[in-house]
C-alpha cells in the first residue's frame, strides 16, 4: 500500500480494512491478522499497527479478545457503507452550497444526473 503524507499512517491503514470489510474481503465475525502479520504486510512497526487497530475500536469497527485477536463486528459492511455516503453527501451539499447554489438547485443537478425527473 502506497501512504501519502497529508493523512497519519495508522489513519490510513484503518480506512484500508475498513475497505476490506466493505468489499467483503473481511466479513463481520472475521478474525484479523496479528499485529506482526499486518506490520510485515503494510512495511510498518508494530506501534502503528498497534494504533490502526486502537482506532478500528474506539469507532466500534472491531473488538478484541485479550490473547486471542481482534473481529469485525456485526453489521460492520453497510454500517460502514452508510457512513461514507453520509460524509460524502456532507461533502457534496457544502462545497455546493459554499458556490452559491440552493437546495432546490442542487435537488434538479442530481435529479439530471440521476435521470429522475420526480
Amino acid at each position: 500500500m502506497k501512504f501519502t503524507e497529508n493523512t497519519p499512517i495508522y489513519i490510513q491503514i484503518a480506512n484500508d480494512i475498513k475497505d476490506q470489510i466493505i468489499s467483503a474481503k473481511l466479513a463481520e465475525g472475521d478474525k484479523l491478522r496479528s499485529i506482526r502479520e499486518y506490520s510485515v504486510q503494510y512495511e510498518v512497526t508494530a506501534l502503528t499497527m498497534q494504533r490502526a487497530i486502537a482506532l478500528l475500536e474506539t469507532e466500534d469497527v472491531v473488538h478484541t479478545k485479550k490473547g486471542i485477536g481482534s473481529f469485525v463486528n456485526t453489521g460492520m459492511k453497510e454500517i460502514l457503507k452508510a457512513k461514507i455516503v453520509e460524509e460524502l453527501v456532507h461533502e457534496l451539499i457544502t462545497r455546493v452550497t459554499n458556490m452559491g447554489l440552493s437546495t432546490n438547485e442542487i435537488i434538479s443537478i442530481i435529479k439530471r444526473y440521476k435521470g429522475g425527473s420526480q
